[in-house]
């Protein structure tokens, strides 16, 4: 069986996840996907993190949006692109997982205030399903190595990782680096969470991060 291997150790986001995607071959894809059924526009450029090649997202829309919005989204993308049933299940636990635990730690009426506030969450939800299905992801076994969180880490991140028992560690970075978005498609897609062992003969995409480090500032995933 086909291995997914996630290696989170500058952390996750969203628009990592993408990136990572579409490195490994499926920008185009999700890039008219997501022009198709939500009428946004998303740009995948070529960067260098610290000398690692990878790709960078950009969108043409930040506008706020409510939780109800975003289903409302998340529901009208699915239908228009035809999501079957592992990809409608992984989309929806992917945003509930975000919404319970933004819910948890703000209250139903703040919620919208944090994560889930902009068109973006949505579009990485189905970006990133698009993504996993065009590689095969869905019917391979996924694996992640421990995801890596920041100094600052968002509370709702926190929640997630330990909601769902996977294993994370604190890297000495005054940043996030661990974003809900990326947490909730992390739980959702990963099999299991273990240290990795070396690997040969595998095909690697890397997403890259909005900010620059010391540490190339990437999400790597492989195929074997």
């Amino acid at each position: 069986m086909t291995q997914f291997i996630f290696i989170p150790e500058m952390g996750c986001s969203g628009d990592m996840v993408l990136g990572a995607l579409a490195d490994l071959g499926a920008e185009d894809e999700i890039r008219n996907s997501v022009s198709l059924s939500m009428g946004v526009n998303i740009l995948f450029k070529d960067a260098f993190k610290n000398g690692i090649h990878a790709k960078i997202v950009e969108m043409d829309s930040d506008k706020e949006c409510s939780p109800a919005r975003i289903i409302e989204l998340i529901r009208s993308a699915a239908d228009i692109l035809e999501f079957d049933e592992p990809q409608m299940k992984f989309a929806w636990d992917t945003f509930e997982t975000i919404l319970e635990a933004e819910r948890s730690i703000h209250g139903l009426d703040e919620v919208h205030l944090h994560e889930i506030g902009r068109i973006d969450t949505a579009v990485d939800i189905i970006g990133a399903t698009v993504g996993l299905t065009s590689l095969g992801a869905f019917d391979s076994e996924v694996i992640s190595a421990p995801i890596a969180v920041g100094k600052e880490p968002a509370p709702a991140a926190i929640k997630i990782l330990k909601s769902r028992k996977f294993d994370f560690y604190t890297r000495d970075i005054a940043h996030e680096l661990c974003t809900p978005t990326g947490a909730s498609i992390m739980v959702n897609i990963a099999h299991k969470v273990k240290k990795l062992d070396k690997m040969a003969g595998y095909k690697e995409g890397c997403g890259g991060g909005s900010s620059n480090f010391t540490y190339p500032n990437v999400l790597r995933v492989r195929i074997l």
